[in-house]
């Protein structure tokens, strides 16, 4: 349960900063492969991100459940 990836949180900050003077930005053009293949891992990780919530859910009501 706790195989959070370090590398999508602080790899965040450093897409920001090098994302302001390049090319390849929103701006840029993405071929139809690249686009498909960067919407794929955005659905594995929001997939990913609604487990984990719902684990912390569960977790959060057995921790206020009376013992």
């Amino acid at each position: 349960m706790n195989d959070i990836n370090p590398r999508r949180i602080d790899g965040g900050e450093e897409r920001e900063a090098g994302a302001a003077g390049s090319s390849s930005s929103i701006h840029g053009r993405q071929s139809a492969a690249s686009f498909t293949e960067r919407l794929s891992e955005l659905e594995m990780e929001n997939a990913r991100l609604h487990r984990l919530v719902a684990e912390l859910l569960i977790k959060n009501q057995q921790l206020r459940k009376p013992h």
